[in-house]
């Protein structure tokens, strides 16, 4: 194969923990073009392949973002691969707000 493989599930799920009640999940496929269940695959590949990978830069908040101090975790994760490596990522956001002010769109959905 000319690519390696990139195939995640993304998750978004109410509480504190990636068994949290998940309430929508997408998949999301990069190679050898952008596709999937996931709104907008090609916006979403192009943030993850700027990040190399790095799921933590793209749950980052944005500079400027101003949201409350209540705990209503969000937890999203990805699993499955990015070019070739095994992924099992998973970020808690302190509530809803927070998760909106992610720097990325991968998990708008």
């Amino acid at each position: 194969s000319l690519y390696a493989p990139s195939a995640l599930v993304l998750t978004i799920g109410q509480g504190d923990s990636a068994s949290a009640g998940i309430q929508r999940a997408v998949t999301l496929s990069c190679m050898p073009t952008p596709s999937g269940t996931h709104p907008d695959a090609r916006d979403a590949c192009a943030q993850l392949r700027q990040a190399d990978g790095k799921f933590d830069e793209l749950t980052a908040t944005k500079a400027g973002t101003y949201c409350t101090k209540e705990w209503n975790p969000v937890t999203v994760t990805a699993t499955g691969v990015w070019e070739g490596q095994r992924v099992n990522y998973s970020h808690t956001f302190g509530n809803p707000c927070m998760a909106k002010a992610a720097k990325s769109t991968v998990f708008s959905f």
